[in-house]
């Protein structure tokens, strides 16, 4: 379970690094602002989850390096999407606050989708 939910972690945050990038050089108004809610949203979901799966696993012993996502985000979000989705079961590890806390990063996630895709 600990590699997995380290890994959320880890993907959330180069997520957030890629946003971070891409509304520095978006030149649409809903964009920019979409995404500077995203980044500041994904890393405030990520640590809540961090810290309350410490409260019932312990401190984490290290998180992976994985690659910082490239291109648009809308084409790069329903992959992380998928991937969370995908280890839901696995990082929840039977824990209904931590399943709901992973839930929480998703829909992070799908707000940010529909306003970068449909709200231009």
């Amino acid at each position: 379970m600990a590699d997995k939910c380290a890994e959320l972690i880890a993907r959330c945050f180069a997520a957030r690094t890629a946003a971070h990038f891409a509304h520095f050089t978006t030149r649409s108004y809903s964009a920019h602002m979409a995404l500077n809610e995203f980044y500041d949203a994904i890393v405030e979901a990520a640590d809540t989850f961090a810290e309350c799966r410490m409260g019932v696993e312990g401190p984490f012993k290290s998180f992976p390096n994985v690659p910082v996502p490239t291109g648009e985000p809308v084409d790069w979000l329903p992959d992380l999407h998928q991937w969370i989705k995908a280890h839901r079961t696995e990082c929840a590890d039977g824990s209904t606050e931590l399943a709901n806390l992973i839930d929480e990063i998703l829909s992070v996630i799908d707000k940010s989708f529909y306003k970068l895709k449909f709200l231009k």
